[in-house]
């Protein structure tokens, strides 16, 4: 019997060939037992109640054996089956952390960070920003004089506000009581900025008004 074979198979040919002998039962169960495998010697001759002496008690242990053998062998087979598709799992999936994983450092060594780039170049320094343009200073408000109750339509002294102007000794052009039309520093300021003739600065509202009481 080879050892890849079952035992239906070695027991038919066995049978064939022992029918036409004429042995006996003792020496059908010793020829019996020369032929087998030792994975079926071993525990026959190992069993506590010895070696069968009879063909056919040697023919059902036999039976037995074989089969317990092959049943054997089918969980070892099952087994091995499972422990290779688990470790093909477990290497199928280290493959697929490490090939995301080197696709990724690939791609932030392709696109640094800003932060690593400073890092790595720390003498770099960020460009300036531009500085603020100074806000516009505000012109103080200057306070305007209401001269519309001192001023007529046609834009001189009133008659009672030039009574006022000579009763008080007031000058005709500011109002002031310090000084005189002539001597006003206000209308030789105005004169000079403006570059009119001292004739033109007698065109004032405060001059016209003075020239008929002159008169």
């Amino acid at each position: 019997m080879k050892p890849s074979n079952k035992i239906s198979t070695y027991n038919v040919d066995f049978m064939c060939y022992a029918s036409q002998l004429s042995w006996g039962n003792s020496v059908l169960c010793h020829r019996y037992y020369q032929g087998l495998p030792n994975r079926i010697q071993n525990p026959i001759s190992t069993r506590e109640q010895g070696k069968p002496t009879s063909f056919q008690d040697m023919y059902a242990l036999t039976m037995t054996i074989d089969h317990c053998y092959w049943e054997r062998d089918c969980e070892h087979h099952r087994a091995r089956q499972a422990e290779k598709e688990a470790l093909e799992s477990h290497s199928r999936k280290q493959g697929k952390a490490s090939t995301s994983g080197s696709g990724t450092a690939s791609q932030s060594k392709a696109n640094p960070s800003p932060a690593a780039l400073s890092t790595k170049n720390p003498s770099s320094k960020p460009s300036p920003s531009p500085a603020p343009s100074p806000a516009p200073k505000k012109q103080p408000n200057t306070p305007r004089v209401d001269l519309s109750s001192k001023l007529a339509s046609n834009g001189k002294l009133t008659s009672d506000e030039r009574k006022k102007h000579l009763e008080n000794n007031l000058c005709l052009y500011c109002g002031a009581g310090d000084h005189k039309l002539d001597s006003c520093p206000k209308k030789q300021t105005t004169v000079s900025s403006k570059g009119h003739s001292a004739s033109a600065t007698a065109d004032t509202p405060a001059a016209a008004s003075e020239k008929p009481s002159e008169k």
